[in-house]
């Protein structure tokens, strides 16, 4: 990490400043070394990724399955990479990169909360002259994204999104995209967020809607059956899951649903069956633009984490009653997305 990024960098614990003794550089880039926050114990740096967990256990579950996730599948950055931006501009009401690039020409400093393997973090590198710091809890991520990107203005941070290794109203822009209802308590893990946005910033933030009946059922059973395996084990759980929804999709029907069925959740239309079942009765989600690597991922993904909250468009709207001003508000079936502005 660029010694200027360390500078932004302040105790997860007490947010005072730290004190950088590196131990090995290159050029202006600090590869090992110590943060200090008391003259003698601190925080270390680790090929150029500083590890700013506060003490103490981290090794729950959710945890745990993101960083096999990230190990399990190395090149699912840039093999999702256009698919999920695309998306994500969609979600949060932007027309184009080029909208995305406009909004951002006044934003100085960005962080993008549960960076994974960076996809979004170097994407605002790149759409801006902004400073972005991607943090994460996983040292497996941030080590697929350091040695994927090498972007002078991305600086990878392992830090725990409740404790924040940066000051108060340090941000311009805050990134939470399909994260925060993976933590123990979504609402108060955004309000931490909120602490650390400047007044006038602004927070993209995307959260799991609640499905149909049946969805929720099956999603409940299955993590409860998996969550306690290994991703690569629950991964080999998954795949007759995956070839299933890929069964479905070859099937290039649809069915007409006549009237909504609301003690089920279901809404009536014209719905392709693949789409039918995977909204409705299981998440097995295929897109032929994946391998079936990929698709399998994106369903292990669904299924492993212990934490998976999900919420009506209701309750994720009330987050924002107070001291917020909503500018985009997207409902989806797979989730909920809104960039709203701090007062």
């Amino acid at each position: 990490m660029d010694k200027a990024a360390l500078e932004g960098l302040v105790c997860p614990e007490t947010n005072r400043s730290l004190k950088l003794c590196a131990t090995k550089t290159d050029g202006d880039k600090i590869i090992e070394g110590l943060l200090l926050r008391d003259g003698k114990t601190g925080f270390p740096i680790t090929r150029g990724v500083p590890q700013l967990m506060p003490p103490g256990p981290h090794s729950s579950q959710t945890i745990r399955s993101f960083a096999e996730k990230w190990d399990h599948h190395r090149y699912y950055r840039e093999h999702t990479r256009d698919f999920y931006t695309n998306w994500y501009l969609q979600r949060y009401g932007f027309a184009n990169k080029g909208a995305l690039s406009e909004f951002l020409a006044d934003k100085a400093v960005i962080l993008d909360a549960g960076t994974g393997s960076g996809r979004d973090a170097v994407n605002f590198a790149e759409l801006s002259a902004a400073m972005v710091y991607g943090i994460d809890t996983s040292p497996v991520a941030l080590e697929v994204a350091r040695s994927q990107i090498d972007h002078p203005r991305v600086a990878f941070v392992q830090a725990d999104l409740n404790k924040l290794p940066f000051e108060d109203e340090f941000f311009d822009f805050i990134s939470c995209d399909q994260v925060i209802h993976h933590t123990a308590d979504p609402r108060a893990s955004f309000e931490n967020l909120g602490r650390k946005l400047k007044p006038g910033g602004v927070v993209c933030c995307y959260v799991y809607r609640k499905k149909a009946a049946i969805r929720e059922f099956t999603d409940d059973y299955v993590r409860e059956r998996i969550s306690h395996l290994s991703f690569a084990e629950a991964a080999e759980v998954c795949e007759g899951i995956t070839k299933l929804g890929k069964a479905l999709a070859e099937l290039n029907a649809t069915i007409d649903i006549e009237e909504d069925i609301p003690i089920l959740g279901i809404e009536k239309g014209t719905i392709d069956v693949q789409r039918f079942i995977h909204w409705n009765i299981m998440k097995c989600f295929w897109n032929d633009e994946f391998d079936f690597h990929t698709n399998n991922v994106v369903n292990v993904d669904w299924y492993h984490p212990e934490y998976c909250h999900r919420f009506t468009p209701e309750a994720f709207r009330a987050w924002f009653d107070e001291g917020w001003t909503i500018e985009h508000f997207d409902v989806q079936p797979a989730g909920i997305s809104c960039r709203a502005r701090k007062a």
